[in-house]
Protein backbone atom coordinates (compact mmCIF):
# COMPACT_ATOMS: atom_id res chain seq x y z
CA UNK A 1 0.00 0.00 0.00
CA UNK A 2 2.69 2.34 0.39
CA UNK A 3 3.70 2.19 -3.57
CA UNK A 4 -0.02 3.42 -3.93
CA UNK A 5 0.14 6.08 -1.43
CA UNK A 6 3.14 7.45 -3.55
CA UNK A 7 1.18 6.91 -6.48
CA UNK A 8 -2.01 9.07 -5.09
CA UNK A 9 0.39 11.98 -3.62
CA UNK A 10 1.51 12.27 -7.52
CA UNK A 11 -2.16 11.86 -8.76
CA UNK A 12 -3.51 14.52 -6.47
CA UNK A 13 -0.27 16.73 -6.86
CA UNK A 14 -0.76 15.94 -10.84
CA UNK A 15 -4.46 17.09 -10.57
CA UNK A 16 -4.11 19.88 -8.85
CA UNK A 17 -1.57 21.31 -10.87
CA UNK A 18 -3.88 20.33 -13.66
CA UNK A 19 -6.78 22.15 -12.21
CA UNK A 20 -4.52 25.43 -11.70
CA UNK A 21 -3.16 25.76 -14.73
CA UNK A 22 -6.40 25.67 -16.45
CA UNK A 23 -7.87 28.21 -14.67
CA UNK A 24 -4.78 30.21 -14.92
CA UNK A 25 -4.34 29.87 -18.37
CA UNK A 26 -8.53 30.45 -18.99
CA UNK A 27 -8.18 33.38 -17.05
CA UNK A 28 -5.37 35.23 -18.83
CA UNK A 29 -6.49 34.23 -22.40
CA UNK A 30 -10.34 35.30 -21.77
CA UNK A 31 -11.57 37.21 -24.74
CA UNK A 32 -14.79 38.11 -25.51
CA UNK A 33 -17.00 36.30 -27.65
CA UNK A 34 -19.71 36.95 -30.06
CA UNK A 35 -23.05 35.57 -29.61
CA UNK A 36 -24.97 34.62 -32.29
CA UNK A 37 -28.55 36.21 -32.39
CA UNK A 38 -30.75 32.47 -31.57
CA UNK A 39 -33.34 32.16 -29.62
CA UNK A 40 -34.24 28.35 -27.62
CA UNK A 41 -36.67 27.02 -29.79
CA UNK A 42 -34.14 27.54 -32.84
CA UNK A 43 -31.66 25.64 -30.62
CA UNK A 44 -34.09 23.04 -29.84
CA UNK A 45 -34.95 22.38 -33.21
CA UNK A 46 -31.29 22.52 -34.43
CA UNK A 47 -31.14 19.68 -31.24
CA UNK A 48 -34.05 17.92 -33.05
CA UNK A 49 -32.81 17.81 -36.28
CA UNK A 50 -29.29 16.37 -34.98
CA UNK A 51 -30.90 13.61 -33.02
CA UNK A 52 -33.30 12.89 -36.01
CA UNK A 53 -36.37 13.66 -34.49
CA UNK A 54 -38.62 15.30 -36.94
CA UNK A 55 -41.63 15.90 -34.27
CA UNK A 56 -42.58 19.63 -33.93
CA UNK A 57 -41.13 21.54 -31.00
CA UNK A 58 -44.42 22.49 -29.38
CA UNK A 59 -45.12 18.97 -29.30
CA UNK A 60 -42.34 17.70 -26.92
CA UNK A 61 -43.05 17.68 -23.38
CA UNK A 62 -41.94 16.01 -20.49
CA UNK A 63 -38.57 16.65 -19.28
CA UNK A 64 -36.80 17.34 -22.49
CA UNK A 65 -37.59 21.37 -22.86
CA UNK A 66 -36.36 21.58 -19.48
CA UNK A 67 -33.86 19.89 -19.75
CA UNK A 68 -31.87 21.51 -23.00
CA UNK A 69 -33.64 24.92 -21.81
CA UNK A 70 -31.35 24.89 -18.70
CA UNK A 71 -28.02 23.88 -20.80
CA UNK A 72 -28.96 26.46 -23.35
CA UNK A 73 -29.03 29.60 -20.68
CA UNK A 74 -25.53 27.88 -18.82
CA UNK A 75 -24.21 27.71 -22.35
CA UNK A 76 -24.82 31.00 -22.75
CA UNK A 77 -23.46 32.15 -19.23
CA UNK A 78 -20.34 30.21 -20.25
CA UNK A 79 -19.93 32.48 -23.56
CA UNK A 80 -20.34 35.64 -22.29
CA UNK A 81 -17.92 35.29 -19.28
CA UNK A 82 -15.41 34.01 -22.51
CA UNK A 83 -15.17 30.31 -22.24
CA UNK A 84 -15.00 28.37 -25.32
CA UNK A 85 -16.05 25.24 -26.15
CA UNK A 86 -12.63 23.40 -26.25
CA UNK A 87 -11.93 24.52 -22.81
CA UNK A 88 -14.72 23.33 -21.73
CA UNK A 89 -14.17 20.25 -23.39
CA UNK A 90 -11.18 19.90 -21.49
CA UNK A 91 -12.98 21.04 -18.20
CA UNK A 92 -15.18 18.20 -18.42
CA UNK A 93 -11.45 15.37 -18.47
CA UNK A 94 -10.39 17.46 -15.46
CA UNK A 95 -13.80 17.12 -13.34
CA UNK A 96 -13.65 13.21 -14.44
CA UNK A 97 -10.06 13.26 -13.20
CA UNK A 98 -11.39 14.94 -9.57
CA UNK A 99 -14.05 11.49 -9.60
CA UNK A 100 -11.21 9.06 -9.70
CA UNK A 101 -9.81 10.91 -6.65
CA UNK A 102 -12.94 10.22 -4.87
CA UNK A 103 -13.35 6.76 -5.28
CA UNK A 104 -8.92 7.26 -4.00
CA UNK A 105 -9.75 8.96 -1.16
CA UNK A 106 -12.71 6.71 -0.40
CA UNK A 107 -15.20 6.64 2.97
CA UNK A 108 -17.37 9.60 2.77
CA UNK A 109 -15.53 11.54 -0.14
CA UNK A 110 -17.08 9.11 -2.71
CA UNK A 111 -20.42 10.43 -1.95
CA UNK A 112 -18.91 13.96 -3.53
CA UNK A 113 -17.84 12.10 -6.48
CA UNK A 114 -21.60 12.65 -7.84
CA UNK A 115 -20.73 15.78 -7.78
CA UNK A 116 -18.10 15.52 -10.30
CA UNK A 117 -20.04 13.46 -12.74
CA UNK A 118 -22.27 15.35 -12.90
CA UNK A 119 -20.26 18.53 -13.66
CA UNK A 120 -18.15 16.18 -15.98
CA UNK A 121 -21.73 14.92 -18.04
CA UNK A 122 -22.75 18.41 -18.19
CA UNK A 123 -19.69 20.07 -19.39
CA UNK A 124 -20.00 17.46 -22.50
CA UNK A 125 -23.39 18.71 -23.41
CA UNK A 126 -22.35 22.52 -22.65
CA UNK A 127 -19.42 22.35 -25.30
CA UNK A 128 -21.76 21.71 -27.70
CA UNK A 129 -23.93 24.42 -27.19
CA UNK A 130 -21.32 27.30 -26.40
CA UNK A 131 -19.74 26.10 -30.08
CA UNK A 132 -23.17 26.91 -31.93
CA UNK A 133 -24.04 30.15 -29.63
CA UNK A 134 -20.65 31.10 -31.20
CA UNK A 135 -20.66 30.05 -34.21
CA UNK A 136 -16.99 28.38 -33.40
CA UNK A 137 -18.21 24.47 -34.47
CA UNK A 138 -15.55 23.31 -36.13
CA UNK A 139 -14.68 19.21 -36.92
CA UNK A 140 -11.34 19.56 -34.88
CA UNK A 141 -13.43 21.06 -31.89
CA UNK A 142 -15.41 17.30 -32.29
CA UNK A 143 -12.50 15.36 -32.33
CA UNK A 144 -11.20 16.71 -28.97
CA UNK A 145 -14.87 16.32 -27.33
CA UNK A 146 -14.94 12.87 -28.81
CA UNK A 147 -11.80 11.51 -27.82
CA UNK A 148 -11.50 13.25 -24.11
CA UNK A 149 -15.11 11.93 -23.41
CA UNK A 150 -13.84 8.16 -23.90
CA UNK A 151 -10.94 9.61 -21.35
CA UNK A 152 -13.63 10.72 -18.93
CA UNK A 153 -15.75 7.57 -19.15
CA UNK A 154 -12.80 4.74 -18.67
CA UNK A 155 -11.81 7.66 -15.54
CA UNK A 156 -15.57 6.95 -14.09
CA UNK A 157 -15.34 3.36 -14.11
CA UNK A 158 -11.39 2.78 -13.18
CA UNK A 159 -13.09 4.50 -9.85
CA UNK A 160 -15.36 1.56 -8.35
CA UNK A 161 -12.68 -1.26 -9.96
CA UNK A 162 -10.32 0.50 -7.91
CA UNK A 163 -12.97 0.56 -4.62
CA UNK A 164 -13.39 -3.40 -5.38
CA UNK A 165 -9.33 -4.29 -4.99
CA UNK A 166 -9.38 -2.27 -1.97
CA UNK A 167 -12.24 -2.31 -0.13
CA UNK A 168 -12.35 -5.00 3.26
CA UNK A 169 -15.93 -6.50 2.06
CA UNK A 170 -15.05 -7.45 -1.59
CA UNK A 171 -10.96 -8.40 -0.56
CA UNK A 172 -11.39 -9.43 3.16
CA UNK A 173 -12.14 -12.92 5.03
CA UNK A 174 -14.30 -15.04 3.19
CA UNK A 175 -14.86 -12.64 0.36
CA UNK A 176 -15.54 -14.32 -3.09
CA UNK A 177 -12.43 -13.99 -5.40
CA UNK A 178 -13.99 -15.35 -8.18
CA UNK A 179 -16.91 -13.15 -8.42
CA UNK A 180 -14.68 -10.21 -7.99
CA UNK A 181 -12.99 -11.07 -10.56
CA UNK A 182 -16.03 -11.40 -12.42
CA UNK A 183 -17.13 -8.34 -11.77
CA UNK A 184 -14.64 -6.49 -12.46
CA UNK A 185 -14.47 -8.27 -15.98
CA UNK A 186 -17.84 -7.19 -16.69
CA UNK A 187 -16.94 -3.61 -15.99
CA UNK A 188 -14.28 -3.57 -18.03
CA UNK A 189 -15.93 -5.70 -21.08
CA UNK A 190 -18.56 -3.09 -20.45
CA UNK A 191 -16.65 -0.18 -20.86
CA UNK A 192 -15.04 -1.68 -24.20
CA UNK A 193 -18.33 -2.56 -25.40
CA UNK A 194 -19.65 1.53 -25.16
CA UNK A 195 -16.31 2.34 -26.93
CA UNK A 196 -17.13 0.03 -29.77
CA UNK A 197 -20.56 1.67 -29.65
CA UNK A 198 -18.55 4.89 -30.44
CA UNK A 199 -16.49 3.11 -33.21
CA UNK A 200 -20.18 1.75 -35.27
CA UNK A 201 -21.26 5.12 -35.18
CA UNK A 202 -18.00 6.74 -36.35
CA UNK A 203 -17.45 4.31 -38.78
CA UNK A 204 -20.68 4.16 -40.04
CA UNK A 205 -20.69 8.57 -40.39
CA UNK A 206 -16.87 7.54 -42.23
CA UNK A 207 -19.01 5.12 -44.64
CA UNK A 208 -21.37 7.77 -45.26
CA UNK A 209 -24.31 6.56 -43.36
CA UNK A 210 -26.23 9.28 -41.30
CA UNK A 211 -26.29 8.03 -37.79
CA UNK A 212 -28.97 10.09 -36.00
CA UNK A 213 -30.85 7.67 -34.51
CA UNK A 214 -31.24 7.55 -30.78
CA UNK A 215 -29.58 4.50 -28.67
CA UNK A 216 -30.21 2.79 -25.57
CA UNK A 217 -26.86 2.85 -24.45
CA UNK A 218 -25.78 6.71 -25.42
CA UNK A 219 -23.97 8.50 -22.74
CA UNK A 220 -26.05 10.23 -20.92
CA UNK A 221 -27.55 6.57 -20.03
CA UNK A 222 -24.01 6.07 -18.91
CA UNK A 223 -24.07 8.60 -17.00
CA UNK A 224 -27.14 8.02 -15.41
CA UNK A 225 -25.44 4.08 -14.25
CA UNK A 226 -22.23 5.82 -12.69
CA UNK A 227 -24.52 9.17 -10.87
CA UNK A 228 -26.70 5.47 -9.30
CA UNK A 229 -23.72 3.32 -8.43
CA UNK A 230 -21.67 6.23 -6.73
CA UNK A 231 -24.46 8.03 -4.61
CA UNK A 232 -25.90 4.25 -3.30
CA UNK A 233 -22.39 3.78 -2.23
CA UNK A 234 -21.43 7.05 -0.93
CA UNK A 235 -24.83 7.43 0.98
CA UNK A 236 -24.68 4.16 2.34
CA UNK A 237 -20.93 5.13 3.71
CA UNK A 238 -22.69 8.55 5.07
CA UNK A 239 -25.14 7.20 6.77
CA UNK A 240 -23.22 4.44 8.54
CA UNK A 241 -20.84 7.16 9.86
CA UNK A 242 -23.52 9.03 11.47
CA UNK A 243 -25.13 5.79 12.45
CA UNK A 244 -22.96 2.76 12.54
CA UNK A 245 -26.43 0.67 13.93
CA UNK A 246 -26.27 -2.80 12.73
CA UNK A 247 -28.79 -2.06 10.09
CA UNK A 248 -27.00 0.96 8.46
CA UNK A 249 -24.13 -1.51 8.40
CA UNK A 250 -26.13 -4.36 6.69
CA UNK A 251 -27.00 -1.86 4.16
CA UNK A 252 -24.10 -0.35 3.51
CA UNK A 253 -22.49 -4.16 2.98
CA UNK A 254 -25.66 -5.03 0.66
CA UNK A 255 -24.72 -1.67 -1.60
CA UNK A 256 -21.17 -1.96 -1.39
CA UNK A 257 -21.71 -6.04 -2.97
CA UNK A 258 -24.58 -5.44 -5.11
CA UNK A 259 -25.42 -1.94 -6.55
CA UNK A 260 -21.60 -2.21 -8.34
CA UNK A 261 -22.51 -5.31 -10.58
CA UNK A 262 -25.82 -4.22 -11.36
CA UNK A 263 -24.33 -0.65 -12.67
CA UNK A 264 -22.06 -2.66 -14.58
CA UNK A 265 -24.04 -5.21 -16.00
CA UNK A 266 -26.69 -2.96 -16.92
CA UNK A 267 -23.91 -0.67 -18.63
CA UNK A 268 -22.76 -3.70 -20.44
CA UNK A 269 -26.03 -4.55 -21.51
CA UNK A 270 -27.06 -1.38 -22.93
CA UNK A 271 -23.87 -1.18 -24.52
CA UNK A 272 -24.63 -4.58 -26.58
CA UNK A 273 -28.07 -3.19 -27.35
CA UNK A 274 -26.76 -0.25 -29.08
CA UNK A 275 -24.35 -2.08 -30.80
CA UNK A 276 -26.81 -4.38 -32.27
CA UNK A 277 -29.00 -1.35 -32.93
CA UNK A 278 -25.97 0.45 -34.94
CA UNK A 279 -25.35 -2.46 -36.32
CA UNK A 280 -28.65 -3.48 -37.98
CA UNK A 281 -28.82 0.31 -39.08
CA UNK A 282 -25.64 0.38 -41.08
CA UNK A 283 -26.77 -2.97 -42.33
CA UNK A 284 -29.56 -1.57 -43.72
CA UNK A 285 -28.68 1.57 -45.29
CA UNK A 286 -25.15 -0.02 -46.71
CA UNK A 287 -27.26 -3.18 -48.67
CA UNK A 288 -29.84 -0.63 -49.86
CA UNK A 289 -26.84 1.71 -50.95
CA UNK A 290 -26.17 1.11 -54.82
CA UNK A 291 -22.00 0.43 -55.04
CA UNK A 292 -19.71 2.91 -56.76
Amino acid sequence: MAEFEIFHLIYLIAISAITAIFLVHTILTRKELHLKEITFNEYFRFWLDHHGIETPTEEIKGPLPLYLHAFFIAGKGYARIGITANKLTVLGLIWALWTLECWFLGGNWILLGVLFVILSATTDSLDGVVALLTDSESKLGAWYDAVLDKFGDILWVAGPIYFIFTSDIWIGPGANQAWLAIVVIIGVFGLLCAMIQEYCRARAEGLGVEVNIPTIGERISRVGFMITLTACIGLSNVFTTLNPSTTFINVNVWMHTNIIPICFIGLLIFAILSIIQLTRHAQKTLTAAPET
